[in-house]
């Protein structure tokens, strides 16, 4: 059984970000994902939730009464984060978010436009506060055309941008990717802006505001295959779809992943392992452009082969052979897969009200930097003194106070 890995409830002490500070207003997965990015590379982000509507991914998915809110999902995107919960409707905790504006880097937020500004807390107002701020505004849409008002969520994007008709079944039917990867997408967009524009901002550049739609970044993460055949202006194209080519071949007892389209040595090799050399002499596959263009015909005469292996035969085989394999993994098989075991990626921490959880190590693994995990995902409002009383020297009193006034919880 693996053994928990220690969480001491500090920051990563030595990460690329330390010293960064972000005001996390957003919610769900766009922006919160994008912000464990940094979280776990050091920033020190204050996750602010309303003080009677905790993010819905609190309780979104597996969820046990005694884990207090903090379900498998909110605990996968919001470790190494504090949370304050802090009530904006009132003219007391818009001060109070000013003030952590003030000695603050980032802001994020994933409100619908226009919202913020109706508040009195938009980039006009958040800027003149703190001139170096940057502030990074998500939404489904963008600020402006005609539906910057839709309410949006990852299968509203995929559907704009074509990814069901992408993903679409033998039988010509779209399937949406259940990977709620628009919204992930636009997270890692998220991270990499906020570095860069903290780097324009040491270059001299000052504060500035980020603006990232959802349906853009989906459009630019499916644009260089998906849409190949709309690339040329000047001349016709009918190549098929990257997607139409992947295919899982049968094996004698499951489902292996074989690469057919890759460089010529992997075509050459694998035509030899399975016996197969007239395919390898077929005028038709004798390059790349054929073998995407011919693809359905490569695998079909493929899989006549590779249904003659068990799976492990088949790894086996095309391994020695230097051509690209895998097994199709299931979730328990994933977890168990000596490659992923080796790498340490799934460790496993003990939360103080979740129990043991499963998770996923940062991926980008600095040499003098380390990213981590170090802080438990928070229960709601559990850093709301810590914070108010390191940042903004608030004693207990100011503290009673304010929850007298419905201000904080």
């Amino acid at each position: 059984m693996t053994t928990p890995i220690e969480v001491h409830g500090q920051g990563p002490p030595n990460g690329p970000l330390q010293g960064i500070r972000i005001i996390d207003l957003s919610a769900v997965i766009s922006g919160p994902f994008g912000t464990a990015i940094l979280a776990d590379q050091g920033a020190d982000v204050i996750s602010v939730e309303p003080i009677d509507n905790p993010d819905i991914v609190r309780f979104s998915g597996p969820l046990v009464d005694e884990a207090q809110g903090v379900s498998a999902f909110f605990a996968a995107q919001n470790r190494n984060k504090r949370s304050i919960a802090l009530n904006l409707k009132t003219e007391h905790g818009k001060r109070i978010l000013l003030d952590l504006v003030r000695g603050a880097d980032v802001v994020v937020q994933n409100f619908r436009p226009g919202v913020l500004d109706r508040m009195g807390l938009g980039w006009s107002v958040l800027s003149e506060v703190n001139p170096e701020l940057v502030m990074c505004s998500i939404s489904g849409f963008g600020s402006d055309g005609p539906y910057s008002h839709r309410p949006a969520f990852d299968p509203i994007i995929q559907s704009v941008a074509g990814m069901p008709t992408h993903q679409a079944d033998a039988n010509g039917v779209p399937q949406l990717n259940n990977a709620i990867v628009c919204d992930k997408a636009t997270s890692l967009n998220v991270a990499q802006s906020i570095c860069a524009a903290l780097v324009a901002r040491a270059n001299g550049h000052g504060g500035q505001h980020i603006e990232l739609a959802m349906i853009d970044v989906a459009v630019h993460w499916l644009w260089p295959v998906t849409y190949w055949n709309y690339t040329y202006l000047d001349h016709q194209t009918e190549m098929p779809d990257l997607g139409k080519i992947y295919k899982l071949f049968r094996s004698a007892d499951g489902y292996v992943m074989v690469y057919p389209v890759a460089t010529q040595a992997h075509w050459q090799n694998m035509c030899t392992a399975l016996g197969r050399l007239d395919l390898a002499a077929d005028p038709r596959f004798a390059d790349l452009q054929g073998r995407v263009l011919y693809g359905a015909e490569v695998n079909d005469e493929l899989e006549l082969e590779t249904v003659k292996y068990t799976t492990a035969e088949l790894v086996d085989l095309m391994d020695r052979a230097d051509v690209p394999v895998a097994p199709v993994n299931g979730y328990q098989s994933m977890i168990d897969d000596p490659h992923i075991r080796h790498r340490g990626q799934i460790v496993v921490t003990e939360h103080p009200t979740a129990g043991r959880i499963r998770s996923s190590l940062p991926p980008a693994r600095f040499s003098k930097t380390p990213a981590g995990i170090t802080r438990h995902a928070p229960l709601h409002g559990q850093h709301t003194d810590e914070v108010l009383t390191e940042l903004l020297a608030l004693d207990s009193a100011a503290l009673t106070q304010l929850r007298a006034e419905n201000v904080i919880l």
